[in-house]
Order: structure tokens, then sequence, then C-alpha cells
């Protein structure tokens, strides 16, 4: 976060101010774009870019640099425009809650803490790679917490759906898609549609589809050069579902209209899995919530100096649930929450159940709802009962509905932004990214 401190005026400072410097001195770092309030600069987009273009490199899409680089930019205005909304709503976390969600992760990954560190950030300070995973959690937080409001999965869809799982078996296809989107720019369809008729040319001569992705797609889909993986075909969006069934690898289907823009699909490969069970866990949790007198601080001594307690013996966890927890609806039940998959939690709940073993009190850890003591009883995986089906109905609407969610507020997102793109390498390649906030754009 501790870019926002810088303005635009240290912008025009950098930029004014580089010319002045003699030949024999090291010239300041350029900014490549302004993203409202915020600067990209030149030594942020190099890294970026290259990071990118090995990652592309690594998953075999051939994508040029300049598109590699438009790409990277994408990504990083989009981190940009999430973390100024962050911080603007004064969304951040403390040390202590970054020192929790540290050593989580590295539990997670069987690792120590010093270890996980050095791998987010090679050859930076322990301290700049402790800034570098606050930005990324803040910014997981924040768009998964956005989407999510904007997410309603009814039970007659997820009815619907469990019963066509349970017709169709243990085994589905699964289409390996990458996908364009070019947007309908104020509803000027002539304009995209000329845009999607020169990406099929393109793609006529010999074009690789990765790349033409990587050189349209705005936000962060860019950084993943149109790849969306395997979908199950349950999660496929109906209106594609026609021409995929008759397309084989190796096909370009398209063009199909969206809410989101219009859209072309490659398709690169078709498996048949089984449907994956799902994990259910049954944890207990005590909850303490915060005031203006009871501080971060005082919640999470108060829930150590219990799970000392319990630990010792002196009182079991449902005493401490009943007594001290302030969740009424699991309180009376000595913090029993029942079996469940981890989505239905708080995320920052969810990461520290599953970091648990049966029989294991997690440290305090903080969520939206508070500071809580998590104990995980058991795991059990099912995959043949109706709950079954009806969870994995309901997660894969909530997917299917996410990742488009995700596209529609990354689009509004930028709709209402200041963007002006500098760097060489893209002005000189005629790519324009620039824009003024929309009128009425939130």
């Amino acid at each position: 976060m501790k870019k926002f401190t810088r303005n635009l005026a240290l912008a025009l400072s950098l930029l004014l101010g580089a010319s002045a410097v003699p030949a024999a001195e090291e010239s300041l770092d350029s900014a490549a774009a302004i993203v409202n309030n915020d600067i990209i600069l030149e030594s942020e987009l190099d890294k970026a870019s290259s990071t990118l273009a090995r990652n592309f490199q690594r998953r075999g899409q051939a994508v040029d640099e300049v598109s590699a680089r438009k790409a990277a930019l994408e990504a990083l205005i989009t981190r940009s425009l999430v973390l100024q909304l962050a911080q603007n709503q004064g969304i951040t976390l403390t040390d202590m809650q970054l020192d929790t969600a540290l050593a989580q992760t590295a539990a997670q990954r069987g690792i120590s803490v010093q270890d996980l560190l050095a791998s987010i950030a090679p050859g930076q300070s322990e301290a700049q790679a402790r800034e570098q995973f606050r930005d990324e959690l803040i910014l997981t937080e924040v768009r998964r917490a956005r989407i999510r409001a904007r997410i309603n999965v009814s039970d007659t869809e997820v009815d619907l759906l469990a019963q066509n799982l349970r017709k169709v078996g243990s085994v589905e296809p699964q289409y390996h898609l990458a996908q364009i989107i070019v947007p309908v720019e104020n509803g000027n369809a002539v304009a995209a549609n000329r845009t999607v008729a020169q990406i099929r040319a393109q793609l006529r001569d010999g074009a690789d589809f990765n790349a033409l992705a990587a050189r349209y797609a705005i936000g962060s889909a860019a950084s993943q050069a149109g790849d969306l993986g395997y979908l199950p075909e349950t999660q496929v969006p109906v209106p594609f579902l026609p021409a995929l069934l008759k397309a084989k690898p190796g096909d370009v289907i398209g063009p199909f209209r969206s809410p989101f823009g219009i859209h072309l699909l490659k398709l690169y490969d078709i498996s048949h899995d089984a449907v994956e069970p799902i994990s259910l866990y049954d944890a207990s949790h005590i909850l303490l919530q915060t005031s203006i007198i009871f501080s971060d601080k005082a919640a999470r001594n108060e829930l150590a100096t219990l799970k000392q307690q319990i630990e010792s013996g002196q009182l079991s966890f449902a005493e401490a649930a009943r007594r001290y927890s302030q969740d009424p609806g699991s309180a009376i039940n000595g913090g029993d929450l029942g079996y469940a998959t981890p989505g239905r939690y708080d995320p920052l709940f969810a990461r520290a159940m599953v970091a648990l073993r049966p029989g294991q009190i997690s440290e305090p850890i903080k969520s939206s709802f508070g500071w809580h003591l998590i104990y995980l009883k058991d795991v059990k995986i099912d995959k043949d009962s109706d709950d079954a089906y009806r969870q994995k109905a309901r997660d894969l609407i909530y997917r299917r509905l996410f990742q488009e969610e995700s596209v529609s507020w990354e689009r509004e997102l930028r709709d209402s932004a200041y963007i002006h793109v500098m760097d060489p390498t893209l002005v000189n390649a005629h790519i324009d990214m620039d824009q003024t906030a929309q009128p009425g754009a939130r």
C-alpha cells in the first residue's frame, strides 16, 4: 500500500527531473502509466512483463513480447485499482493479522515463514516481501467480497442441476477452453464486430489464439492469455454449449454475444473425469467481537488464554464456547457448527480451518465477523448423498457466476478510472489503453 503515498505531482517531477539529469548519472525510474492518483513505474512493468513472458513460455503459449507487456500492464492496472479501492474504504491488515496469515500460509505449504517470504519476493528484503504479501491478501479479499455480494444462487437452480448431475453419474465431460472477449464500448456493436472480424482474420492467417487473447483482453484475464483451464460441462454457459458439443479440439467457435461483450472460444481438449467428492469439515468455534473498548489485541489475548486453558485441561472447548462465545447460534451448542464445506464460511475463517488437522485448535484468527478460536473435530468425504450432489451443483453454479461477475466488476472498476499509458514499447506499437472515467461510472 506504500505506493499510494506517491501522487501525480511526484510523477511529473520524475518525468521532468529525468530530462535534467546529466547523461553520466543514472536516470530516475520513469512512469509507464498513471492510474487515477497512482503511478506504475517502468521498473514494475519490466519485472511483471518478464515474469509473465516466462509463465506464458512455461505453459507453451506463444505470446509475443508486445502482447505479454500489454497483458502485464493490464494486470498491474487492475491491481492498482483494487488497492486504491481498498485504501479509499479503509480496508487494511494490521501487523497482527498479517503475522497470522503468514503463519497459516506457511503451515499449509509445510515451510517456515522466512522461506515463504523469500519465495514471495526473491532478492528483496523481508519488509518488502511482507508488504507484497499484505497487498496480495488485500487484493484477494476485496475481490472475493465484492464479487460474492453480486452473486445469488437460488435453491431452484441448485436442485435442478443436482438432479442432472445425478442422472449423468460420476463422470462428465470437461473442456479445456480459451476465450477472447471483445467489449461493446458505449453500445457500439459495429466497432466491436469489426474488431472480432480482424481477430478471426488474424487467426486464419496463423496467428496464435493465446497471443491475441493477451493482446485484446482487458483486466486480469489478460495475464492468462485467455486460458480458462478445464471447465466441466455443467459450468459452461448454456448459450455456448450447442456449438461446443459439435466442436473438435483445435476449433475456434463463435462469435457469441453476452452482456460482457462478444466471445470467441478455442477448444483445446476434452476429458472425461469423475466428479470430485466434496470434503466436509466438522468444526466448532469461539467468537469474540471487538468494540471501542475491546480492541483486536484484547480479543486475541483473551482467546490465547482460553486456548491455553483448554489445552491444559482446565475446561473443555464446548464449555469455553458456551461461556464466552458471542455467536449465539453456535454457543448454545458448545460452539458446534456441524459438517459443512469451507465455502460456507468467511474466507479467512475457512483458510484457517482447512489448515488444521482433526483434533487441533487454531491460533486466534480474525475474520470479517471478529476473532475466533477454531476446533476441527473431523473431516469426511461425501460423494453419493443428495447433499453431496446439491453442494457440487451449488459450487459449479457459484464458480460460473463468479467468473462472469469478475469480468463485469473489473469492467465497472475500469470505467470509473483515469488511465494514461506512457510506456514507449506500447505507445510505439500503437496499443491504446488510455481512458477517462465515464460519466456516472462508480
